[in-house]
């Protein structure tokens, strides 16, 4: 029991990934322990527009995930740890998978940890803002169109060459506080929007014996510099990046309760075509151009009726400010996304459920055709849409 609980310290954010709490255990031997864990999704969706029964859209988005961890322990407090997690979609052809990318590795690193000095480990990992930002992500299969679950992209979501550390209760001398550092080395092997200069980020959690939790997470990194042909300066005055994140849960008995504001700087891209411009403006920048200020509001409800069924409601704004663009005079607000979700789950038992989930649009049709005008990575849509899906989990 008491290694199992030790390995559930080190990896819980593993299992919370394909919402599976019953990894299987293949190996253990002296405390030695390897565990697998997964999940498989069939899952389909269907869009509509506001007061319409016209199908707009539809998508498969079947999907796989698989996990290994496990542990060696080398003296009674030191113990090493790994784990690895790879995800494949069923959504593509059988010879243009290779040519689609749909497998990833999502996790990769491996580890140390040391009685109450914490643990440190190195790779492919969860951001440090993913500590804050994961509270209102309690539902796993309803995909929030936020910024802030962006992967490959600083601290949020899931990165390359991640060093964190981490500490429970303060080196055993204060009770439900937690730390965490990580550092992430420049990448500039990436295509512009996915490079980032060197980063530091932290985060601090404090649990309570009530059910109530809050978590406050940071990161800042200076602009990466892009080098361009024309002898021009304007990256060297390119300003920082960072962002930082509030959130707090309540999860006690039946019900489970959280909200999180999210705020960032220079950390999104936009696509402002500038093709009639390029060719008689000498003068104009190369940078790549970043939304001087991007804000989330989320929160989330659910209740556990001990049937099996599990019932929610969360809502998400989110929404840029400032463009950081030299030649535009006009500094405009964006709505990227606003929209309330209503789920619905049963379990049929501790491997095996369904859901139902119905998304809706609170944009209005004229803000996403002055999103999609001004930044085309964005795929804004003002329909309504529904989910269902499987999930088997072991």
């Amino acid at each position: 029991m008491k290694n199992r609980k030790s390995l559930a310290i080190i990896i819980p954010m593993l299992l919370a990934t394909t919402n599976s709490i019953h990894a299987t255990e293949i190996f253990n031997k002296n405390g030695n322990q390897i565990e697998l864990y997964g999940s498989i999704n069939p899952n389909y969706k269907l869009s509509h527009g506001f007061l319409s029964t016209n199908i707009t859209s539809n998508e498969d988005s079947t999907n796989a995930i698989l996990g290994v961890s496990g542990k060696i322990n080398i003296t009674d407090e030191l113990f090493s740890y790994a784990a690895i997690e790879y995800k494949t979609d069923f959504t593509n052809l059988e010879k243009l998978s290779n040519m689609k990318h749909s497998n990833a590795v999502r996790l990769g690193y491996a580890g140390f940890k040391y009685g109450n000095w914490g643990s440190i480990d190195y790779g492919r990992n969860y951001g440090i803002f993913h500590d804050v930002e994961s509270l209102t992500n309690h539902i796993p299969y309803v995909n929030k169109n936020s910024f802030f679950n962006n992967n490959d992209h600083y601290m949020i979501g899931r990165n390359n060459s991640l060093l964190t550390y981490r500490n429970n209760n303060i080196f055993g001398l204060v009770d439900g506080v937690s730390v965490a550092l990580q550092y992430q080395d420049e990448a500039k092997n990436r295509t512009d929007k996915k490079q980032n200069g060197m980063t530091w980020g932290a985060s601090v959690k404090y649990e309570t014996d009530v059910g109530l939790t809050a978590i406050a997470s940071f990161f800042s990194s200076p602009k990466i510099h892009i080098n361009n042909d024309n002898n021009n300066n304007n990256n060297d005055n390119l300003a920082s990046v960072g962002a930082y994140g509030l959130g707090v849960k309540y999860n006690t008995n039946d019900i489970y309760i959280a909200a999180f504001y999210g705020e960032a700087r220079n950390l999104i891209p936009v696509d402002i075509m500038n093709q009639n411009n390029n060719d008689n403006n000498n003068n104009q920048s190369n940078e790549q151009k970043y939304i001087n200020k991007t804000q989330n509001i989320e929160a989330i409800a659910e209740y556990d009726f001990h049937s099996g069924f599990h019932s929610s409601l969360s809502y998400l704004d989110s929404k840029g400010q400032n463009f950081n663009v030299q030649d535009d005079p006009n500094r405009q607000n964006i709505a990227f996304e606003k929209e309330i979700n209503i789920s619905t789950r049963y379990e049929f038992n501790k491997n095996i459920s369904t859901y139902m989930n119905y998304k809706i649009n609170l944009l209005k049709n004229d803000h996403v055709e002055n999103n999609q005008n001004q930044n085309q990575n964005q795929n804004n849509s003002a329909d309504n849409t529904i989910g269902a899906g499987i999930v088997y989990q072991f």
